[in-house]
């Protein structure tokens, strides 16, 4: 654990003052904690969170040049490989084609068993769409940020302690 000296106004000046940056970089207004996270909570994500880390490192001058933040920014999209867009688009068509040959099968089977014939409809089909997160070690919150504006270099809250002085 890295310990850190620092005097209670600039700890108190951090905590005050990165909070405003975040809300005012993302355009948002509401109550945050130093557990709140940027992407999970704050919906940002990629591109956006990296800017607003250059924009924080800037601001607060906070030297980041020597922290891996791979885990810690999620990656954005298709953009990386468009084969993932390929594949997205075949389990689209076999999802539509699936989905639309259970409606028929239940809309001819209706006037038979029209109890089984609902039952079917309404059987869900799976979503092979549904997001699993990848697990991430690390989670980038507002703490992080002020713990690393108090600190002049990027460092996580839960490994650091500081000391005043």
């Amino acid at each position: 654990m890295e310990i850190i000296e620092v005097r209670f106004a600039d700890l108190r000046r951090a905590a005050e003052q990165v909070p405003a940056f975040v809300e005012d970089r993302l355009g948002c207004k509401a109550e945050y904690g130093l557990r709140t996270g940027v992407e999970e909570d704050m919906c940002v994500v990629g591109l956006e969170t990296e800017e607003l880390l250059l924009e924080f490192s800037e601001q607060f001058r906070v030297d980041v040049s020597k922290f891996d933040f791979t885990g810690l920014i999620s990656p954005e999209g298709f953009e990386g490989n468009p084969l993932h867009l390929i594949v997205f688009l075949l389990f689209l068509s076999v999802y539509a084609v699936a989905w639309t040959t259970k409606l028929l099968i239940g809309l001819v089977y209706l006037p038979f068993n029209s109890k089984a014939a609902i039952s079917l409809i309404k059987e869900p089909i799976g979503n092979p769409f549904a997001s699993t997160p990848k697990p991430r070690h690390e989670i980038l919150t507002i703490g992080d940020l002020v713990a690393s504006a108090a600190a002049g270099h990027f460092v996580k809250r839960e490994r650091v302690r500081f000391v005043l002085v």
